[in-house]
Formats: C-alpha cells, structure tokens, sequence
C-alpha cells in the first residue's frame, strides 16, 4: 500500500523542486540512499551461476582425480583403478547438482524476502520524516497564535541552511521589530561572506534593541532566547553540533503505554522518537560510558537487576495493552462486531469489556468460514492468539520482578545495619574501569524495524495522500500520532533495549543529528542518501554523559569519587569539574529516591485474572491450532 504512495509522491518530487533544476548532487544524494538501502537489504552476497558450475567441474575432475589417486598411492602402493574414478566423479557430480538446485531454490526465496525488505525499509525511511513533519504542524496546531508564531520562528532558526530572508522572516516573528529583523538579514549575509568585522559592527549598532529583545524574550519563551541571540551575534547552528534532545521522551512514551493514558506523553515526545529511529535506521551510533569495579558491589548489582527487570515489566504490560488495543482497532473496522471506534479511546478496563463483547456477537453469528464475517472472526482470534503470548510474558517479567525487589530489599537492609562501620564502602573498591559502548542497530534489526513498524501502519490503514496521512477517512490527528510514536518505541524496545536506564541516559546525553536539510516531497532514496551523512556528522557529546556516570557512582552505589577519577572524565570526556567537585562532596549520601515498584491499576490486574478473559484467550490458541491442522491436511 505504501509504494503506491511512495511511487506518487517521488514523481510528484520530480514535478516540484526537480523541475527547478535539478542538479548533480542530488542525483548522488539519492544513488548513494539507494545503494544504502540495497546494502542493508542484501542478506548474502550472490554468486555467479557461471563460477557454481566451474567450481563443480573443478571439484569433480581435478579435484577428485589427484585426491583418489594420492590416496591409493599412500594406501595401497599403487595407482586407483578408473572405475573408481567414475564413480567418485559422478557422486561429486550428482551431489553438486543437487546442491545447485537447493541454492537455486534458496535464492529464489530469498531475492523475493530481500525484494519484500529493500521495499519495507525505503517505505520505513520515507515515511519517518513526513511523520515527523506532520506531527510537528499538530503540536503548533495545539498552541495559541502567539506561541505558534514564537515556534514557528525557532523552527527557521534551528536551520542550518537557512536564507538571510529566513532569519529576518523568524526575528520579525520573535520579536515583531522589523528594524531588528533587517540588521539580523544583514548580519546573516556577512556572516557567509566571513565578513566578520562588519558583523561586530551591526552587533554593536543593534545593541540596544538587541538587549531589549532578548529580555522581553526571556520572560515569554526562556527557551528560544539563547537561540536568538546566537543569530544576532552572527551564530548560527551547525551540522555538527546536532539538535538537543527531548528530554525524557523515553520515560513518557514507556510510561504513557504502561498506563494506556496517552495525556503521559506529548507530540515534542513522538517526534523525538521519529528522529531517533531515523537515525538509527541510518546507521546513527551513539556511544555509552558504562563502569565495572572489582570488590563488593553485590548491592549495586542488585538494583542494576532491580532498575533492568523493572524497566522489562512495564514494557511487558505496554504489550498487552498495545495487543489489545490493536484488537479493538480491527474489530470496529467492522459493522458485524457491534464495536463502536470510541471505544478506543476508554480506559483499558473498559474497552477490554467491549472487546468480549463484540467477540460474542461475531460467534454468536456462526458465519461461515469463507465469509467476510468468518474472515474477521479467524483474524480477531489469531489477534487473541497474540494477546495470550503477551500475556504470558507478562507474569513471567513480573515473577522476575518481584524475586528482583526481594534480593535488593535484603541487601539494602544489611547494609542499613552495617552503616556504622563508615570503611564498608572502601574495603569493597578494588578499581573502577570506564569502558565505551556503542548503540546502534545492525542490518538485520533495521530490517526487523522496518518491517514491524510498516506491518503496524497497515494494520491502522493509515493511508497517505500527497504530503497528508490519513486514519480512517480523516485527517491524522494528535491520539493517533501518538499512538504511531507508542507502538514505534515498543517496537524499538527489544532492539535497542530503550528501557535500560544507562542506555537512556546515553541518548539523552547526545543530541540528535539535525534534519533540516529534509523536505516534504524528497524521494525514499534522497531521504537516505542525506539521513546517512546527517548521522555521520554529528559530534558525539560525553561530557553528559561523564557526568551521569559520576552521578550513578556516587549516589546510586556509594562510591567515592577519587582525584584521579575525576581527572581522568575531564581529560577524556570533556565533562564539567565543577560539578564533579560537587558530586565528590556528597558521595554516598542516601538520600536520592529510588523507585522500587511498578505501579498498575487493580481495573487491569481483574482483567487479566477475569475467566472470561481466560476462556478467550485458551480459544483462540485452539483455534490457531485447528487451523494449523486443516492447512496440514
């Protein structure tokens, strides 16, 4: 469905800005994205039918020749007779042609998988950064027309590449002085001239309204001033510095599935993991400082086990929740199953309720297995099939969750009793090693990503016509984008492992690779060619994450933080000395709160333990395997 839509807007591309003119590096551009795509794509290298059939020719003659007649000599003294060579040959022979047909079979299915990826990934990348441009115009459609305007205005000055009228354009916006906005469209065009003298010169003849400005500014959007004086400076954002993350968008999205509440979480939170995944799927590395340390560290090891399985718990229940979800979405596609779309939007509770109801009135119906009710009641069982599986995984992340919460509460409590003896800490400190980690997602996961997340949006039929997506006939709203941006971050989850703590903490630390050089209507393989060298670009940042590792040693395990620790984050990470000092003074203050326990409604806890539920879910693994039977047969 996506290729088709694909196909539309590429030519579309080809009507707009390609027919300006287009030029020799966007042709690179997108064969560079298109060689990129077929690479990922590409399981195995092929090789030549022609040299199969030489390298069997070679191993049946030659080969097989000198090998037998080596062998007789050294056994039995004398030359092999030639039907033994006969016989030898044909086998080899035979068993090569055999092998040939087996490959021939193989890559047959696997040029249709890879044909099948190569289309699922360019889809995956071309529809990635038009999401995230859509949902960007519904957070500004949620924001009154000042705000709007003010977010409008960042937006152009984020941009690496914008024009001298653009800054006028966004300063005007900001800050309604138009003499303001001419002297920044001046400083702007010296700037890219290295004119820098007569930058100074603007800069200091604009001082007074410059300062004005940027006060005014500072009380309505604190956030936007800093980026508004670096452009009245003559300083503007580069490819290498990035774009600062959404902070906590991770926790958000996890916690906003966890609880089914979409309020958890914020379109600026969907659109960060937009960005994140493209980056990923770009081939976006980012690097992670972890420690290990020889002595007693049973009791960081235990909430390291704790934060882990805890973290594995509320995705576990996010999965059932998203199952469900997903079943509900396809069982109110159809007038058959009385299931109102509204229902979508009820506490989990209660749209489970509503789910067994429009289950009955399909059964209750008995429609034939041929029939389009028959159809849908096969798809929603098979649906329910899944709802089971993560059900179980469910119970077991809890059992592990629980056994994680006991061995840490044992463990905290003898040390609380052996407080007294000040030196525990110090005896269990043999040496602390830094280590560097990367985060990145193979050929394999990209592939696996772009497959679940496109499977995903043709499950919610969401249709794209022109630069618009649609849902259900209407245009994509604020609850379906974020329910994209939920379902894209549990789909991430097991492949990145989104939920370890110290792995958030190294992309929070990062910033994001910036995107401006993207518009709406570039072609899959344009979006590529540019999302790999925007990813290459970026400058890696670790002072942060330096600064949270010192943070975890000191507050989380009660670890001095030693001169020549603090030294050494410093000269290799760039991190800041101040706070470090500061992070030493407190060490193993045990003030700093820890969450122990994940929290859930009793309304879902009944829901799962209802026997209705219970019937449900044993009926659709029967049906599964009924089904498997007659295709058997």
């Amino acid at each position: 469905m996506f290729g088709r839509f694909r196909k539309r807007r590429e030519a579309q591309g080809q009507e707009g800005p390609q027919a300006v003119g287009p030029s020799q590096e966007n042709v690179l551009i997108e064969a560079a994205g298109r060689s990129r795509i077929t690479e990922v794509a590409a399981t195995a290298r092929r090789v030549p039918w022609s040299l199969n059939f030489l390298q069997l020719l070679w191993a049946a003659g030659p080969v097989t020749f000198l090998a037998m007649q080596g062998g007789y000599f050294l056994g039995f003294g004398h030359a092999a007779p030639a039907q033994n060579f006969i016989f030898f040959a044909v086998y080899t022979l035979l068993f090569g042609v055999i092998g040939l047909v087996a490959r021939f079979v193989a890559d047959a299915t696997r040029g249709k998988r890879q044909e099948q990826s190569r289309d699922q990934l360019r889809n995956t990348i071309d529809l990635l950064p038009d999401l995230l441009f859509v949902t960007r115009d519904l957070a500004m459609g949620e924001l009154a027309p000042d705000m709007r305007r003010r977010k409008a205005a960042e937006v152009l000055l984020h941009e690496v590449d914008i024009s001298p009228e653009g800054v006028a354009v966004a300063v005007r916006e900001m800050t309604g002085d138009t003499s303001l906005a001419t002297a920044a469209e001046q400083i702007e065009i010296y700037r890219r001239l290295g004119l820098r003298s007569r930058v100074g010169d603007l800069v200091d003849a604009t001082e007074d309204a410059r300062l004005a400005a940027l006060e005014k500014l500072h009380h309505e959007a604190p956030e936007v001033a800093d980026l508004l004086r670096d452009r009245l400076r003559g300083v503007a954002p580069t490819q290498e510095d990035g774009v600062r993350r959404v902070d906590q968008f991770l926790d958000r999205l996890f916690s906003a599935a966890d609880a089914d509440d979409l309020a958890r979480c914020t379109l600026d939170d969907v659109q960060a993991i937009f960005v994140l995944a493209f980056e990923l799927v770009n081939g976006r590395q980012i690097k992670r400082l972890s420690f290990e340390w020889s002595g007693g560290w049973q009791l960081g090891a235990a909430l390291d086990r704790l934060e882990s399985q805890g973290n594995r718990f509320r995705v576990a229940q996010a999965g059932v929740v998203s199952r469900l979800r997903s079943l509900g979405i396809l069982l109110s596609q159809s007038e058959a199953s009385g299931l109102n779309p509204q229902a979508l939007r009820e506490p989990v509770a209660s749209l489970g309720r509503q789910v067994l109801d429009a289950l009955r009135e399909l059964e209750d119906r008995e429609p034939p297995e041929n029939s389009p009710d028959g159809q849908l009641l096969g798809l929603a069982l098979r649906r329910v099939e899944d709802l089971r599986e993560a059900r179980d995984q469910l119970m077991q992340a809890q059992s592990r969750y629980a056994n994680a919460v006991e061995r840490w509460e044992a463990l905290r409590l003898a040390q609380v009793e052996k407080r007294g003896e000040k030196r525990w800490f110090k005896r269990s400190v043999r040496g602390i090693r830094v280590s560097e980690e990367l985060i990145e997602l193979t050929d394999d996961q990209k592939l696996k990503l772009a497959n679940n997340f496109c499977n995903f949006l043709k499950e919610l039929k969401i249709q794209r016509e022109g630069d618009l997506f649609y849902f259900g006939g209407s245009a994509l709203d604020a609850e379906t984008a974020k329910r994209i941006g939920i379902q894209l971050a549990l789909i991430m989850e097991p492949l990145v492992d989104l939920t370890n703590p110290s792995i958030q903490r190294a992309i929070y630390a990062n910033p994001a690779a910036y995107l401006g050089g993207l518009y709406v209507g570039m072609s899959a393989d344009a979006k590529a060619g540019l999302g790999s060298a925007m990813v290459r670009k970026v400058r890696q940042d670790l002072g942060r994450m330096a600064e949270w590792l010192a943070l975890r040693l000191t507050r989380i395990y009660h670890l001095p933080l030693s001169d020549s620790m603090r030294d050494f984050l410093v000269d290799h990470y760039g991190a800041n000395r101040e706070r470090l000092e500061m992070l030493a003074t407190h060490a193993g203050d045990e003030s700093h709160p820890v969450a122990l326990r994940a929290e859930r409604s009793p309304e879902f806890d009944a829901m799962l333990q209802d026997k209705t539920w219970g019937l449900l879910l044993k009926r659709g693994a029967r049906y599964l395997y009924a089904e498997e039977r007659r295709r058997r047969r």
